[in-house]
């Protein structure tokens, strides 16, 4: 399959080399093929990562020797958040996983995850950061990704076909992925970008998001369903226009999931009273074990299964590669000053919706209004963002080589489109 991959490389190399942003939305659309795996003398990699490697050779050799790198700005502003906003955080972030590489049992599985999930990702950020690339057409390019993936889902519901073991018995859809959690994952933050996107292209939007939506059912990913809904009724009740609205329908909810006969499982599966639940509540208090005795390097990168056997008490659960909380997955791979630089991130993205008109919209001004390529996009990644970040309540939502682009594509896209905002003069 080498000489295949190449030769996909290749092309798109040539269209990196005659429009760089056309080959960025191609790299951003075809996020699934870290899949097509190979080896290039001895080493692992995979098709995405040839695009995305390559995508940064002809972008340094076209660009950063030959003119003053500015970042992008907002159209609707014309100010910038300083670069310096965002430096500290991501710097320290590739402190915390270039140290994690000599903590982990197996330095050579640790660097190609910090190649896959840190360096090459930071720098896309950057390179969009530094690029006029229109958020909408970033939205469009992930949309037409999970536009196919929710019909490969479809189909496979349909048929029966294609579905790995043992998601079969279940008829749990999976698309091109291993497992159906990983569709969940793609498609949640993809469905909350076209719920409110729908304005831009309605028929192309209210079909992506619909069918997405039903291939996440299909898969029967609980987490991806409940972060969907909670980001919308959180941004719901964030909205003056929206929260009576917002609060009458959580209510019907409510009592429509009382007075069915799904109460008891609705229940069960909200405080972690099923199976899986207890499997997740199990791992966590094992894991915060772990951490008690590895509480400043955790176990490096790639390096949990192999530190976490000896504090597994419950052999009758496997051993995952994470701990399946977005706090844990964090501390264990990277530590503690990972979790501070991961904290420092999430507060910078707060602070770019302050003195924005993101704060207006969420606010009060019509957020299913008013976002528009020339007003604000900044509620859009966020809320994507928030999606992500409740469904990795319970699951993996970042260490993965396609979510881990997604997650600083959409943080380069709200860093560009926030302005810079000064700090208030002090009155006499």
């Amino acid at each position: 399959m080498l000489p295949i991959y190449l030769i996909f490389t290749a092309a798109f190399a040539l269209i990196a080399w005659r429009n760089l942003r056309a080959s960025l939305l191609l790299l951003i659309a075809v996020l699934p093929s870290y899949l097509l795996r190979t080896e290039i003398f001895g080493i692992p990699t995979t098709l995405l990562e040839l695009f995305v490697v390559t995508f940064l050779v002809v972008w340094t050799v076209k660009f950063l020797g030959s003119r003053r790198l500015q970042p992008a700005t907002n159209p609707a502003t014309e100010r910038r958040l300083k670069p310096a906003a965002t430096f500290l955080p991501v710097l320290l972030l590739l402190i915390a996983a270039i140290i994690s590489i000599f903590v982990a049992p197996d330095m050579t599985t640790a660097l190609g995850v910090w190649k896959a999930y840190f360096l090459e990702p930071i720098l896309l950020f950057f390179i969009i950061r530094f690029e006029k690339v229109n958020a909408s057409d970033i939205f469009k390019s992930l949309g037409v990704t999970a536009l196919v993936l929710s019909l490969v889902a479809i189909a496979q519901w349909l048929t029966g076909q294609g579905i790995p073991i043992p998601w079969d018995i279940e008829r749990r859809v999976t698309s091109v992925f291993d497992y159906p959690n990983a569709l969940g994952l793609f498609l949640g933050p993809v469905v909350s970008i076209g719920i409110l996107s729908w304005r831009q292209d309605k028929k192309f939007w209210i079909t992506t998001t619909a069918l997405s939506f039903v291939a996440i059912i299909l898969a029967q990913s609980e987490a991806a369903i409940v972060a969907v809904v909670a980001t919308l009724i959180i941004a719901g009740l964030t909205n003056r226009r929206l929260r009576i609205k917002t609060i009458i329908a959580v209510f019907a909810m409510i009592v429509a999931i009382a007075v069915s006969p799904w109460r008891g499982f609705v229940i069960e599966k909200l405080t972690l009273q099923d199976y899986s639940g207890q499997v997740r509540l199990t791992q966590w208090s094992e894991t915060v074990d772990m951490l008690q005795d590895h509480w400043f390097l955790g176990a490096g990168l790639s390096g949990y299964p192999t530190v976490f056997e000896p504090y597994h008490q419950a052999t009758h659960i496997e051993i995952f590669q994470y701990p399946h909380n977005i706090l844990l997955n964090i501390w264990v791979e990277l530590g503690l000053l990972g979790v501070i630089a991961f904290g420092l991130l999430a507060y910078q993205v707060l602070l770019s919706l302050r003195g924005s008109h993101a704060t207006e919209a969420i606010s009060g001004q019509g957020l299913l209004r008013r976002l528009t390529p020339r007003n604000d996009m900044l509620p859009i990644p966020f809320l994507a963002l928030l999606t992500t970040t409740i469904h990795g309540l319970v699951d993996v939502p970042y260490f993965k080589n396609d979510l881990a682009i997604l997650t600083w594509i959409l943080l380069a896209i709200i860093f560009t489109y926030a302005p810079h905002t000064p700090p208030a003069q002090k009155k006499n």
